[in-house]
């Protein structure tokens, strides 16, 4: 993927990176251990554990976006959450141009460790990656789901 997506994407998608630290009031961080997501096999992610968390949600990031501008209401939202040595990188793609799916959500997290290398810097292994999504023509269309949409 060119390097340009992430500009891009800031520009034309309304995407929202963000990084937060612990718990600050606001909806909790999705979790793997939920139940909630269908989990994927961390390789998929092509992640080599010599990132950070933020250079790691970048990745993320470029890997699921669309190379295509997305018409309609589309939006993405890219937070960042930290807590003690735990990460998590949560990716929503809200107003997918589908007649089943509406949303995506992209949950990855790490583990984080110094890195031995440099000083003070901190790397982000990954050790889970899961998807939900919401379906438009389902009972309830706002409610996430790992099942199939009809």
């Amino acid at each position: 993927m060119k390097t340009t997506l992430l500009p891009l994407c800031l520009f034309t998608l309304a995407c929202t990176p963000m990084t937060s630290t612990g718990s600050n009031g606001n909806a909790p961080v999705p979790s793997l251990s939920s139940g909630a997501f269908l989990t994927q096999d961390v390789s998929l992610l092509d992640l080599s554990g010599a990132e950070t968390l933020d250079e790691a949600a970048a990745a993320v990031q470029q890997r699921f976006s669309s190379n295509e501008p997305v018409e309609g209401g589309y939006s993405e939202t890219l937070n960042a959450y930290q807590a003690d040595s735990r990460g998590t990188v949560v990716l929503t793609q809200d107003g997918l141009p589908d007649d089943s799916v509406s949303s995506v959500q992209y949950v990855v997290e790490f583990d984080l460790r110094p890195d031995t290398q440099v000083e003070g810097r901190v790397l982000a292994v990954a050790t889970g990656y899961g998807t939900r999504q919401k379906c438009a023509r389902a009972a309830d269309p706002l409610a996430w789901t790992n099942a199939p949409c009809p």
